[in-house]
């Protein structure tokens, strides 16, 4: 899992996911065009947490992957940095 995601999202319905997705996107198009606020479940969003709204997003893209199977890891290589 990404270095700053919580498992929030994960374990829910896969539907109760995408429809979550949907929402915060056309939250965050809102917010981001025309510099509203918006609300979604009684929690009210506005410029000032964009980057919230943004990282919720991935969050609940990083459980649909999870649940379709489709998360990959990645791997970043070390190498020593001295030859023996």
């Amino acid at each position: 899992m990404a270095q700053g995601l919580n498992k929030a999202f994960f374990g829910l319905p896969l539907a109760t996911l995408q429809e979550l997705q949907n929402d915060f996107l056309a939250c965050l198009k809102t917010i981001a065009i025309a510099g509203a606020s918006y609300s979604i479940a009684g929690r009210s969003f506005t410029r000032a947490n964009l980057a919230e709204v943004s990282q919720t997003i991935k969050e609940i893209q990083a459980a649909i992957e999870s649940a379709t199977g489709t998360r990959t890891k990645k791997y970043i290589p070390t190498f020593p940095t001295q030859r023996p």
